[in-house]
């Protein structure tokens, strides 16, 4: 029985729309072929044995026999007999009329705006005539639809009433979930609401809850970011102020206040260039507007190498090409990465970079400190914050920038520094 309930609940709509089909089916093949002949039995038996019993009459030598339901016209020897109850039907001038229009086996006949039908048999000596009116056919007729019309309303309202029960909860499913984007703002609503059958309906409103949490998520995100750009980007500005009115008030020389507001500018601007950076690649990727180019990139690496070798003489770079390699993307988008992954290389190494690049796989190796696990597996998210609680957007636009063309970056600690892969 669990095992069954718990079947029930993970029906999709499409499933569940057959099986009330199969099951309407049912009902019906169940009401029309088994219930509604079942109920008509006593009627058929019924016609059977007046049918049986009319033609007995006639095995009697009296003629006079009658029915209630039936009248009789007996020839023989060119005489004609009725039974009883035929002044009941017709005016006895109308046998001749009615002898004339019974030529056949069976049939029917119009007299006097009434219906009649007949049945004729013919034996040795005679011929004998039944003659009946349409009330019986009536009577028949009504008697079939109080019968019928119970058995089809009790299937029908049946069948309603299951298509007004499953119709009703997809409605209030789809009510619930219209709510419920009409509320992702609204944290005030309670959005716990979950339904019991594992349909598409559900899979849609846990996409609702998921996209409603990332909504939240991204909008408290973006609050930090800003938070945290401001904070970063008015330490320089503080600091800059600072040494302006120091050397102003004569407290340092200008020559020191100018050194200070001199590096100060620079992390400003390297701050500022990277957020610039991150809004162009969004902008390349929502608008599909970047180049699908090639570039060799051994040349970059080898140029880009002996820049920061300058930064740090005493690092030791390694350069491994198994080939010249072509890989997808344009000469800026890769200095942008290669550029941001030594810059922060070079911060962090102790003796060496190395560089791996084969069969179009780069790594890059660095033998500085491992990076903390709460930290890795965040390390490529934008504006947020990593080693030394400094907020991040060079690797952020690395991710980027190979997302573009289809690549891939996965970081990863080694008993003894970092290694960075592009696949």
């Amino acid at each position: 029985m669990k095992k069954l309930k718990e079947y029930i609940n993970n029906i999709d709509l499409k499933s569940q729309l057959i099986y009330i089909t199969i099951f309407s089916l049912i009902i019906s093949f169940i009401s029309l072929i088994i219930i509604l002949p079942n109920l008509l039995t006593p009627f058929y038996e019924k016609n059977i044995y007046e049918l049986l019993n009319q033609p007995l009459s006639f095995i009697k030598e009296e003629t006079d026999d009658s029915s209630n339901n039936f009248a009789f016209i007996v020839i023989s020897n060119n005489n004609y007999y009725i039974s009883s109850n035929f002044k009941e039907y017709f005016e006895e001038e109308e046998i001749e009329n009615i002898l004339q229009v019974t030529n056949n086996i069976h049939g029917k006949f119009k007299l006097d705006n009434q219906t009649y039908y007949y049945n004729t048999i013919n034996r040795k000596f005679e011929k004998v005539i039944t003659i009946t009116d349409d009330s019986y056919i009536t009577t028949q007729r009504k008697t079939l639809s109080l019968i019928i019309f119970p058995v089809l309303t009790i299937t029908l309202i049946s069948i309603a009433l299951m298509l007004i029960t499953w119709g009703n909860k997809l409605v209030n499913k789809i009510t619930k979930i219209k709510n419920k984007v009409d509320n992702l703002d609204n944290n005030k609503y309670d959005h716990t609401y979950n339904f019991n059958m594992n349909d598409e309906l559900n899979s849609l409103m846990n996409s609702v809850e998921y996209m409603r949490k990332e909504i939240n998520s991204k909008y408290e995100y973006k609050n930090n970011m800003f938070q945290t750009i401001s904070h970063e980007l008015k330490t320089p500005i503080s600091v800059i102020s600072s040494y302006v009115e120091a050397a102003n008030d004569d407290v340092i020389s200008k020559e020191e206040a100018l050194k200070t507001i001199e590096s100060e500018v620079k992390i400003l601007s390297n701050d500022v260039n990277k957020i610039l950076q991150l809004n162009k690649l969004n902008y390349l990727k929502e608008n599909n507007e970047y180049k699908n180019e090639t570039v060799d990139i051994t040349k970059l690496l080898k140029e880009l190498i002996k820049k920061y070798n300058v930064q740090r003489p005493d690092l030791k770079f390694k350069l491994e090409i198994e080939k010249t390699n072509i890989l997808r993307g344009t000469y800026d988008i890769w200095k942008t990465v290669i550029d941001n992954i030594f810059g922060n290389f070079v911060v962090y190494a102790d003796e060496e970079i190395k560089v791996i690049i084969k069969d179009n796989k780069i790594e890059f190796y660095n033998d500085g400190p491992s990076i903390e696990d709460d930290l890795i597996k965040d390390i490529f998210i934008q504006y947020k914050k990593g080693i030394k609680g400094k907020f991040g957007l060079g690797l952020s636009i690395v991710k980027q920038s190979l997302n573009l063309y289809n690549y891939n970056i996965t970081v990863k600690n080694l008993k003894k520094g970092v290694l960075f892969t592009i696949e």
